[in-house]
């Protein structure tokens, strides 16, 4: 199998793994408080102002950026009570895209991988060249 091959396949099985792993720590994670934030400055990385169970006011930048948002706007927000400040808004996005990146580079990188590997074995049967060790 030609060593491009075997490196794609490499990245894939890695960003699945890290896909996974972030999926398990989202939905099993410390972020399982939830309160209503508000849109404070609606900039590339929103900065969302919301108030915690004991009536503690936290601001945070939203990780995702999304151009829905607006100054003022109210979004749900998911935190940990134990660290306020580990929050992002409750939204698909906003839980699962790191999960979803990592899964989707890996699944493609996978993918091209074993393509390349089928190719590089149909080429060398065809050819009769002997595969590098």
């Amino acid at each position: 199998m030609p060593i491009v091959g075997r490196v794609f396949i490499i990245f894939g099985i890695v960003g699945l793994i890290a896909s996974g792993v972030l999926a398990i720590v989202e939905m099993y994670g410390p972020r399982t408080a939830s309160a209503t934030g508000r849109i404070v400055a609606a900039e590339y990385n929103p900065r969302i102002e919301f108030s915690t169970a004991d009536g503690t006011v936290i601001r945070f930048n939203n990780a995702v950026h999304s151009s829905f948002w607006g100054d003022g706007d109210s979004v749900p927000v998911a935190y940990d009570p134990t660290n306020p400040q580990n929050a992002s808004v409750d939204s698909f996005a906003g839980r699962w895209f790191l999960a979803g990146l990592a899964g989707m580079l890996g699944g493609f990188s996978l993918l091209t991988g074993i393509g390349l590997a089928v190719i590089g074995r149909v080429l060398i049967r065809r050819i009769g060249m002997n595969p590098s060790p």
